[in-house]
C-alpha cells in the first residue's frame, strides 16, 4: 500500500467500543464486530486470491475462467458485493501480474472512498492480526477503564497515566 492504513484501540466506557483507523490523513471510527468482521474478510480474500492464482498458474485456466468461477464461488456465498464494511474499507480478492517477468501475484485490494491501495496474500493475513488484537484491546480498554472510573471516582489523570503505559506496553 502506498500509505499506511492504522488501526489502534479506544477508550469510552460510556460509549460502544470502536476502534479508530487511520489512513491518508483521514480519520474515522468503526466498531468493534465491523473490524473483527473485516480482518475474517482479509483473511478470506487473501486465500481466494492465492486460489485464483494457482488456477491461473497451476491448473493454466485462463484468467477470464477464473474470475467467473470466482464470482460464481463468491455468489454462492452471498456475496454480491466487495468484502469488508462500510464501517471499516471494501475488500476484493484479485489478481497481478508483474509486466516484465509475467509472475503472478496473488493480491487483496482495499479502498474507501477516494483511498485505495494493494495488499499482497500475506500482508492481508498480517493486516488481520493487527485488527483483532486492536479489536480486543478495545473491549479490554472499554473493561478496564469501567472498573477503574467505579473503584477510583473522580480520579481522571490516574486514568489517564493508565491508558498511556498500556498503550506504550501494546507498542513495544
Amino acid at each position: 500500500m502506498t500509505d499506511t492504513l492504522w488501526i489502534v484501540s479506544t477508550r469510552d466506557p460510556d460509549g460502544d467500543p470502536v476502534c479508530e483507523l487511520t489512513w491518508a490523513g483521514h480519520r474515522w471510527y468503526a466498531a468493534v464486530a465491523a473490524v473483527r468482521q473485516t480482518a475474517l474478510d482479509l483473511v478470506t480474500c487473501a486465500a481466494y486470491a492465492e486460489m485464483m492464482r494457482e488456477m491461473i498458474t497451476t491448473a493454466k485456466l485462463p484468467p477470464a475462467t477464473v474470475e467467473a468461477f470466482t464470482t460464481s464461488l463468491l455468489r454462492g456465498a452471498g456475496r454480491t458485493g466487495s468484502f469488508g464494511s462500510p464501517e471499516t474499507a471494501d475488500i476484493l480478492p484479485a489478481g497481478a501480474v508483474h509486466k516484465p517477468t509475467g509472475e503472478r501475484w496473488a493480491v487483496v485490494l482495499i479502498s474507501r472512498g477516494s483511498m485505495d491501495g494493494m495488499l499482497t496474500a500475506e500482508e492481508a493475513r498480517t493486516m488481520a492480526g493487527a485488527w483483532l488484537a486492536a479489536a480486543e484491546a478495545t473491549e479490554s480498554d472499554q473493561l478496564v477503564a469501567e472498573a477503574f472510573r467505579s473503584t477510583q471516582r473522580g480520579n481522571d489523570t490516574g486514568l489517564d497515566r493508565l491508558f498511556g503505559y498500556l498503550r506504550r506496553l501494546r507498542d513495544a
